[in-house]
């Protein structure tokens, strides 16, 4: 199969504070660098299968931007960079816990420039952020809509916020885009639904009419899908180790999700369908257990030198 990933590519500013803020103070800190963005994440993990990736993103000739291209040509994944100002950065603040705060500094996706990108693909898969993005998200989801019936489209994530004018026109992009396949959080899924927290079957069972198949991430908790009017659930992981960093835990699901969907029947069968949510939750368990959104796990393909 040959992917496509649309949406941001990110140079991720990590800070672990070594204890609370003082206003005006100074904090010792750990800090790190490293290449994230949800469309990127993904990209890199399905690079690491050994599909067939492309990545279509803002990216700028910037220092930023040089590094990112290094780092996802490494992994082998091909960049169709589309035009920015500068390239996209992420300062991402990690609590004890392995949760974080985001403060981000996104570049607006061209909608002509990616759609052209899309050629000759069989799966195109669209970060929600890239969606949500108003001043450009009415043209993607359109372009998105007119693919060819024989490409699969899936949308996850975004962080969307519980505001009720920007879910209605988020849900209206998502008409129009038309995606076989819905990925969303637990709280995004609430947000969607306009009750924060619901569980992660109940969410998925009030959005079924979102896509073909409505997946709904609960984290350590699981997840939890419809598939043609059947809901099903796939149980917690157990994995050894604590949580480091959540970050990019939700992509490597995506990833590992659409990579086993892209090889079963469609619609897929329900058995199908609960082995990709196994998978992807392992995935994403392990993932949350390194630092980096795109820190290599054990069983990750490295790409021949």
């Amino acid at each position: 199969m040959r992917f496509a990933v649309v949406g941001d590519s990110t140079l991720d500013i990590v800070v672990v504070p070594d204890r609370r803020g003082r206003h005006a103070g100074d904090v010792p800190a750990q800090i790190r660098l490293g290449p994230g963005g949800q469309a990127a994440n993904v990209a890199v993990r399905l690079a690491r299968r050994g599909e067939s990736v492309r990545l279509v993103a803002p990216l700028a000739d910037d220092l930023a931007g040089r590094l990112l291209r290094d780092a996802l040509e490494e992994d082998g994944v091909s960049i169709a960079p589309l035009p920015a100002r500068r390239s996209a950065a992420v300062a991402v603040l990690l609590d004890a816990g392995g949760e974080r705060t985001m403060l981000s500094d996104r570049q607006p996706l061209a909608a002509a420039p990616a759609a052209a990108a899309l050629a000759d693909v069989d799966w195109v898969h669209c970060s929600g952020y890239a969606l949500l993005d108003d001043a450009t998200g009415d043209a993607l989801a359109a372009a998105l809509g007119a693919r060819p019936s024989s490409v699969r489209l899936s949308v996850g994530g975004g962080s969307l916020p519980p505001e009720r004018a920007l879910v209605a026109r988020f849900r209206a992009r998502l008409r129009s885009a038309a995606p076989q396949v819905c990925l969303l959080s637990r709280s995004e899924a609430g947000a969607m639904i306009g009750r924060m927290s619901p569980s992660a079957l109940e969410a998925a069972a009030q959005l079924a009419t979102l896509a073909d198949v409505v997946v709904v991430t609960a984290g350590a908790d699981g997840s939890a899908a419809t598939l043609g009017g059947e809901l099903m659930t796939a149980p917690p992981v157990v994995t050894p180790g604590a949580v480091v960093d959540a970050t990019g835990a939700g992509d490597a699901y995506a990833a590992a999700l659409i990579a086993r969907l892209a090889a079963a029947s469609w619609p897929p069968r329900p058995g199908q369908l609960r082995r990709a949510m196994a998978a992807a939750g392992r995935l994403g368990a392990r993932v949350a257990r390194v630092a980096g959104a795109q820190g290599r796990v054990a069983g990750e393909r490295r790409r021949a030198p």
